[in-house]
């Protein structure tokens, strides 16, 4: 049975990237299966994601050594990555529920392709919405203080060899420190159309103004608050009659969209990042 992986590629753009990509795939013994390249002429970018099979005697780590030196000759960034291996996803929560429902579903049928093997929070009240699903929670405790807590949630993730944290709308703002430790490995939905209307009150600032839409935001968590990458987002038409509560009602159908796109995006290694944007390769 043939193993099947997944190469991404970024790098500043040049003659002659895709063949030498694709050549170096070759002569390992791997048949490209799709391959999806975008070249962003603002900044000269180059973004190439290739799937590749192989057959049971291609040797990764050979591969890896080859292409390390075509990497330095291109000023390359890049991953490859074993398709048959799942990310481990920890869900960090607070008290809202939707997020979360809507992650673990769309995981239960086959939506996500990864294991989520716990569920996080400051607050017990979502604890019966994990054991539902038969997954481990443990709630940590920020009242102990920043470190100290950041550190029981780090040994949590240790414990589960944690891929990637998702924050379905955790309401704690991270330290610089956990956020540069899991830069890009961390992914937030924020309940406002970003840049606009930062923080923990977005709906009630959009009322505030105004707006005629309201939406979500799904990105990287970095040590700005609300300023990581973005990865998704998504807007809804609001009446100039709608309340903030109602804001907030109908926000949720956006934030459960939003955060499982983004996680399925991810999941599906079609998330880039240069210069401090993303580029989504599907």
């Amino acid at each position: 049975m043939p193993n099947q992986y997944i190469l991404k590629v970024a790098c500043p753009d040049k003659s002659g990237l895709i063949a030498a990509v694709t050549r170096t795939i070759a002569e390992s013994g791997g048949n490209v299966l799709h391959l999806s390249q975008y070249t962003a002429v603002d900044i000269e970018a180059f973004f190439m994601k290739t799937q590749f099979e192989t057959t049971g005697d291609f040797d990764s780590a050979g591969f890896r050594t080859s292409f390390a030196g075509l990497a330095e000759r291109f000023r390359m960034e890049w991953s490859l990555l074993d398709r048959e291996r799942r990310r481990r996803v920890a869900i960090l929560v607070s008290k809202t529920s939707h997020c979360l429902y809507e992650l673990l579903l769309k995981h239960q049928d086959g939506e996500l392709d990864c294991d989520i093997p716990v569920v996080v929070s400051n607050h017990p009240d979502l604890a019966s919405v994990a054991t539902q699903f038969h997954i481990p929670f443990f709630k940590v405790d920020p009242e102990k203080g920043k470190a100290a807590y950041e550190a029981d949630l780090e040994t949590i993730l240790r414990d589960y060899e944690i891929d990637l944290v998702v924050l379905a709308r955790y309401m704690q703002v991270l330290s610089g420190e956990f956020a540069a430790r899991w830069e890009r490995k961390a992914i937030n939905i924020h309940h406002g159309f970003l840049p606009a209307f930062q923080g923990a009150k977005p709906y009630h600032q959009a009322w505030a103004k105004g707006v005629k839409i309201i939406g979500a935001t799904a990105h990287f968590v970095s040590e700005v608050l609300d300023e990581g990458p973005i990865i998704a987002q998504d807007v809804l038409r609001v009446a100039d009659t709608r309340s903030v509560s109602e804001f907030i009602r109908l926000g949720k159908d956006i934030e459960r969209k939003v955060l499982y796109e983004a996680l399925r995006l991810y999941l599906d290694n079609s998330v880039f990042v240069r210069e401090g944007r993303t580029f989504i390769i599907p």
